[in-house]
């Protein structure tokens, strides 16, 4: 057997038989808009800096802590209950470029 297959099993029995440690992402949650905050064009806006986002939008999210229990049926404009008829909130392409589109929309904190 040449010497770099002999190489290559090795690796591979390595990988096979050492534990692996799986972490679990952080949740994140959605940002929400009430029907009043998303009304018509409105929802069409970049929640962080308000400039329309049009089709290379991102889906704007919430920490841990902006989005923890019953925080995270608010809309995240107003404060009040967005209930089931919400609208998901959205990044613009220049306030989500890089990292920052995983940045908390309510706190910049790391969603992840």
């Amino acid at each position: 057997m040449p010497k770099y297959m002999m190489v290559i099993v090795c690796c591979l029995v390595f990988l096979a038989f050492s534990p692996i440690e799986a972490k679990a992402p952080a949740p994140q949650y959605p940002a929400r808009l009430c029907s009043n905050c998303g009304f018509g064009t409105k929802k069409e806006n970049c929640i962080v800096c308000g400039k329309w986002a049009p089709n290379n939008y991102v889906p704007a999210r919430l920490c841990v802590n902006c989005g923890f229990g019953s925080k995270l049926e608010n809309c995240v404009k107003c404060e009040k209950w967005a209930g089931s008829n919400y609208t998901q909130a959205r990044v613009c392409s220049n306030c989500s470029f890089g990292s920052k589109k995983e940045n908390c929309v309510k706190c910049g904190k790391w969603t992840r």
